[in-house]
């Protein structure tokens, strides 16, 4: 059986938000954050210098910035699909553009801290702001993003893996061009469109399990009820 990794973006697709999105925008004094993401939508900044600007803009201490995130969810369907995929021997790995911090909360509190996930850092500063650093920048010669996705799906496939996409938004748009097999909804559904990508399109991730299990299992003989 050939070794599958299922790559996965975090907002908006491993969550059900877009917490960086909604972070600053509830942390940023009338709405100077949005202002900063249109620019990156229109080209003028890379992700990386989005992430730099709308952090020196946003005002939280831990505490609020906790309760803040207890609130967001993941997709229903999220948990299901990984324990469908390990138990297939699949490896689960998120890889995100957004903030290591409310990354790992929002898995721990739903039972998912062993997860691999490769993401910017959120540093505080302990005067109710914060900064970000960008360790998985710049690692393929390319200054587009602050954390590389591209760069671990090719470690993933150096190391015999087919690679499974599973994304939504402009930050994939690299990642899924060279995957083995893509998910897409949203932002990213319009960029495979346009640029004819092979995709399937999903909601959310029980439409990720049920495709999987009839492309990639089924058709080896597996119940499907296994």
């Amino acid at each position: 059986m050939r070794k599958i990794a299922v790559l996965c973006d975090f907002d908006g697709t491993v969550a059900r938000d877009d917490v960086g999105n909604l972070l600053f925008k509830s942390f940023t004094n009338n709405g100077e954050a949005m202002e900063v993401v249109e620019r990156w939508k229109r080209g003028e900044i890379s992700s990386r210098e989005m992430l730099e600007k709308e952090a020196s803009l946003a005002r939280v201490d831990r505490e609020t910035l906790d309760r803040f995130l207890g609130e967001r969810c993941l997709d229903p369907y999220f948990k299901d699909f990984h324990d469908f995929a390990r138990r297939r021997g699949m490896e689960v790995v998120i890889v995100s553009d957004g903030l290591d911090y409310y990354v790992e909360k929002m898995l721990v509190h739903n039972g998912l801290g062993h997860l691999d996930f490769y993401a910017n850092r959120l540093e505080f500063n302990g005067n109710g702001g914060f900064g970000v650093s960008f360790p998985w920048h710049n690692l393929l010669e390319c200054t587009d993003c602050g954390c590389c996705k591209t760069h671990h799906l090719f470690r993933y496939r150096d190391e015999g893996y087919y690679i499974i996409y599973v994304g939504d938004g402009l930050s994939d748009r690299c990642p899924c061009e060279t995957a083995d097999f893509v998910f897409a909804k949203g932002d990213l559904l319009t960029h495979c469109r346009s640029e004819g990508i092979a995709h399937v399109e999903y909601d959310n991730f029980r439409d990720v399990e049920r495709e999987v299990l009839g492309r990639f299992f089924l058709a080896d003989g597996e119940s499907a009820e296994a």
